[in-house]
C-alpha cells in the first residue's frame, strides 16, 4: 500500500466559502466534511528585528497556499499560536489577527486550542479568546469557565448532515486546554477530565447513541512517548517524521509521567472516539493506535493518536512547513479517518487510513519531499528557502519509465 487510497488525493481546491449565518458545521452534500490543523505556528518570535515580520508573514503565507489547495470545512489551530515570552509589548492580539487573516479571508470558520507558549509573560489566553469572539468565524469557545485551573479553551463541536437535519449531529470534535507556560501543569486538569466524562454521558443520552468523535489538544498524552519507545515508532506501519523524543503531558512540570492519567483513562472510555490530534513536538508527524490496558478502557479497537505538522516559520525544527488534513465520511464515519499532510509547495508526503488495521497495514512511502534545512532556519529571514527533495521525484520518474519498458522488452 502507498499512502493509502489514492482516491481521496483529488479533491476540489477550495473555493470562497460563505460563512453560515447560524455558524453550524454541516457536511457537505457528497457526505463529507474536512479539517485542516495547523500547530505550532509561532508568531512574535524575533520581534525585535527584522526576521520575526518575515517569518510571521511567509507563516501567514503557506496557511493561504495550503488552505486553498484544500476544501476544509473547518480550520482548527491546535496550540501555540504565539511566542508568548518574545514579545516585548502587551500586543498578542494584533498577531493573532494576522494568524486569522487568511482563514477569515477565505470565509472559514476556526477553532482553536491554546498551548503553553501561548500562556507566556506577554500572552494570555484569556485576551486571545475575546480578541477571537470578534471574529464572527471563530467558534472557540470556554465552556467550563468555572474552572480556573482548567485553562481556557475547554469546549466540543457539533457537525451535523447536510440535510439541515440540526436534531442530531453526526459527529463531535473535542478541544482541551493542555495548559503550561506560566501554568506549570502542563497536562489536561482533572477539573477538565470530569466536565468531558459528563459531557460525553450527557450527550450519548441526550442522543440515544454514541456520536463518533475527534479530539484536539496541544501537548501528546504519554501514551505517545510510552509507544515511541516500546515497540517503536515502525516507518512502514507508521509513516512519518519520528524526529525528536516525545514531550508527553506533565514533563514540563517534574519530567515525571502519570500526570495524564485521568484524561488518557477518560480518552480510551469514550465510545466512539476515533483520533486525537497533537502538536508541541515540531519534528513528529506520525501517528500510532493506541491500545491501553483492557481493564483502564472501553474501546476494543484502540484509538489512533497523531500529530500534525509544524507550520509557522517560528519555533525550532528542520522540516518543512504545512497542516495535517483530515477527511471523514458520513457512509464510513465510525470506521475511518483519511489524513494527510500538505506542505507549503502543495506536496503531499504522508497520506494513511486511520481504521480498524491502521498499525498492521503496511505502507511504504516515498522519501520526505521536502524539508526546511536547519542552517537556512537558523539563518531566517527572507532567505527562508524551502529544499526539495529532487532524489525523490527523480527516482519516481525513473520507475515510472523503467517498468512500461521492461514489460514492452
Amino acid at each position: 500500500m502507498i499512502f493509502g487510497s489514492l482516491r481521496w488525493w483529488r479533491r476540489p481546491p477550495h473555493t470562497q466559502t460563505r460563512l453560515r449565518s447560524d455558524r453550524t458545521l454541516r457536511f457537505l452534500e457528497d457526505g463529507t466534511f474536512q479539517i485542516t490543523v495547523f500547530s505550532d505556528l509561532h508568531f512574535a518570535e524575533e520581534e525585535g528585528n527584522v526576521n520575526g515580520p518575515r517569518k510571521d508573514a511567509r507563516t501567514v503565507e503557506l496557511v493561504k497556499k495550503v488552505l486553498e489547495n484544500e476544501n476544509s470545512q473547518l480550520v482548527v489551530l491546535n496550540g501555540d499560536l504565539i511566542t508568548g515570552y518574545e514579545t516585548k509589548a502587551d500586543n498578542t492580539t494584533r498577531y493573532l489577527d494576522q494568524i486569522v487573516a487568511p482563514i477569515v479571508d477565505l470565509g472559514l470558520p476556526f477553532a482553536t486550542t491554546y498551548g503553553n507558549h501561548d500562556n507566556e509573560k506577554y500572552s494570555n489566553p484569556a485576551d486571545l479568546l475575546a480578541r477571537e469572539k470578534t471574529y464572527e468565524n471563530s467558534l472557540t469557545q470556554n465552556m467550563i469557565p468555572s474552572s480556573s485551573d482548567g485553562g481556557v479553551s475547554n469546549y466540543f463541536l457539533e457537525v451535523y448532515s447536510a440535510s439541515g437535519n440540526q436534531d442530531t449531529p453526526e459527529l463531535i470534535l473535542w478541544f482541551f486546554d493542555s495548559r503550561g507556560g506560566r501554568e506549570s501543569r502542563d497536562w489536561v486538569d482533572d477539573s477538565v477530565v470530569d466536565w468531558f466524562k459528563e459531557t460525553s454521558r450527557s450527550l450519548a443520552y441526550q442522543y440515544e447513541k454514541t456520536i463518533p468523535s475527534l479530539a484536539f489538544f496541544h501537548i501528546p498524552i504519554t501514551a505517545a512517548y510510552d509507544f515511541q519507545n516500546n515497540p517503536g515508532v515502525d516507518p512502514s506501519k507508521e509513516p512519518g517524521i519520528n524526529g525528536e523524543t516525545v514531550w508527553w503531558q506533565g514533563r514540563g512540570y517534574n519530567g515525571n509521567t502519570g500526570h495524564d492519567v485521568s484524561f488518557m483513562t477518560a480518552l480510551s472510555n469514550t465510545e466512539g472516539l476515533l483520533a486525537t490530534f497533537s502538536g508541541h513536538d515540531h519534528d513528529n508527524d506520525w501517528c500510532f493506535k493506541w491500545k491501553p490496558p483492557t481493564n483502564q478502557a472501553s474501546a476494543e479497537k484502540g484509538v489512533n493518536v497523531c500529530y500534525g505538522r509544524h507550520t509557522g516559520y517560528g519555533g525550532y525544527g528542520h522540516l518543512a512547513r504545512g497542516g495535517r488534513q483530515i477527511l471523514l465520511k458520513q457512509e464510513t464515519l465510525s470506521e475511518e479517518v483519511v489524513t494527510w499532510i500538505r506542505l507549503e509547495d502543495g506536496l503531499v508526503p504522508e497520506n494513511v487510513t486511520l481504521n480498524s488495521t491502521y498499525g498492521q497495514d503496511e505502507y511504504h512511502p516515498f522519501r520526505q519531499h521536502s524539508e526546511l534545512k536547519r542552517s537556512e532556519f537558523e539563518g531566517a529571514g527572507n532567505n527562508l528557502q524551502a529544499v526539495p527533495g529532487l532524489y525523490s521525484v527523480a527516482l519516481f520518474l525513473f520507475l515510472l519509465m523503467y517498468f512500461p519498458l521492461r514489460l514492452w522488452g
